[in-house]
């Protein structure tokens, strides 16, 4: 469970079901006497804790993020590639503290967001991890490495090469990956995905774990090349990674009296209800709506509130993915995603046949995810046969 706004309790009701293997915490978005409150609970119903701190955008603040003793390393780029080994032992201090605090299963490294042509951030991201696996050790956690990719670097596999072959040097017990893509509501260009793709399947043949970080409904993706975990949310700004969320806010959003999202496992997307569901033929509707133990008022056509929609999605996507990983072989993991990702293009034509033209542009990335990750089955061969190699 990827951490968002107002997700402790969401997340807590979701274990409590059953649904989800760990959290990962942010202090973004829950301040530090909230996050030792609710973490013995996650521990306690069988989660992992990991805690993120979010060193992405060091230069931004928040009250959450200040309630944090870490919250005195949070400075700015320029001043971090300063920082001394004294400072660092002293990082490495609030670490232990808050890996104790929020009984954390593993340690994932502060790091900031790699990004092209720039050596000083791989030697700062490895002191930063070197701190961070000192305490690992202490704690007796694994300690992850955080490899998020600026747009600078995926934008091009000349790039992603060399940078990731830097990053697997550090001695970390796995890798906790995100991947800049642009301004859109869910990635849907097929190069990009493509390349994040590829990049994952790399860090999966170091032989280590790999938790694609905010992944949201792409986790259907993540499998297929070699990721055990992924990091799931109910915000759709937790649906990929973008500075832009660690932006000062605008001001603006918050949703109003929107109407609700299905989401539908058969779509993999969501869909308007009512205003869209309604619209659709009885044959198509029943294939559309997959529904959850959060979705019995849309069953029988009566009310259903946004926040009930937030768990349904989380549960169906939680559900589907723990049904593609329980295939520990990659290769079926991405047919499995294939097969489900061709029905939803089928069903996406349906519906525009019928002269629907559905909104928040759902049916525009499932095709492109679909030859992003054929794509990738096809040129990397030998990456599969390697895992292969490497699964005991």
């Amino acid at each position: 469970h990827q951490f968002g706004d107002r997700s402790q309790k969401l997340v807590q009701e979701q274990l409590e079901n059953g649904i989800g293997a760990g959290v990962i915490i942010s202090p973004r978005d829950l301040s530090q006497p909230k996050a030792a409150e609710y973490a013995p609970t996650y521990r306690g119903l069988g989660a992992d804790v990991l805690f993120d701190p979010q060193f992405h955008v060091p230069g931004f603040s928040n009250t959450k993020l200040d309630s944090y003793d870490l919250a005195a390393f949070r400075k700015s780029v320029s001043e971090l590639h300063r920082i001394s080994d004294a400072e660092l032992s002293k990082l490495a201090v609030q670490l232990q503290l808050h890996g104790m605090s929020l009984q954390c299963t593993g340690l994932i490294a502060p790091a900031i967001v790699y990004e092209a042509a720039r050596d000083d951030i791989v030697t700062l991201n490895a002191r930063l991890f070197k701190a961070a696996k000192s305490v690992g050790d202490v704690l007796g956690v694994p300690t992850y490495g955080t490899v998020f990719l600026g747009r600078s670097v995926g934008g091009s596999e000349r790039t992603l090469a060399p940078l990731l072959s830097q990053v697997t040097g550090l001695d970390a017990a796995g890798w906790y990956y995100g991947f800049e893509f642009d301004d859109e509501r869910i990635p849907s260009n097929r190069d990009d995905v493509g390349r994040y793709l590829s990049a994952g399947l790399t860090l999966a043949c170091t032989g280590k774990p790999v938790l694609h970080a905010y992944a949201g409904p792409m986790g259907i993706l993540s499998c297929g090349v070699g990721a055990t975990a992924v990091g799931i949310g109910h915000s759709q700004n937790v649906w990929k990674f973008t500075r832009e969320r660690w932006e000062p806010p605008t001001g603006q959003g918050g949703g109003g009296d929107a109407p609700a999202r299905f989401f539908s496992v058969a779509l993999w997307g969501t869909i308007i209800y009512p205003d869209e569901t309604a619209r659709l033929t009885a044959a198509i509707r029943a294939a559309v709506l997959t529904h959850s133990t959060f979705s019995d008022p849309v069953a029988s056509n009566l009310s259903w509130t946004r926040w009930d929609a937030n768990k349904h999605l989380v549960s169906v996507i939680c559900t589907k993915l723990a049904q593609i990983s329980a295939m520990t072989d990659p290769i079926q993991c991405a047919n499995l995603a294939l097969s489900i990702l061709d029905r939803a293009v089928t069903l996406h034509g349906s519906i525009a046949g019928l002269g629907i033209d559905l909104g928040d542009n759902t049916n525009n990335y499932q095709k492109n995810w679909r030859d992003a990750l054929s794509g990738v089955l096809a040129t990397r061969q030998s990456d599969y046969d390697y895992l292969a190699l490497l699964d005991p």
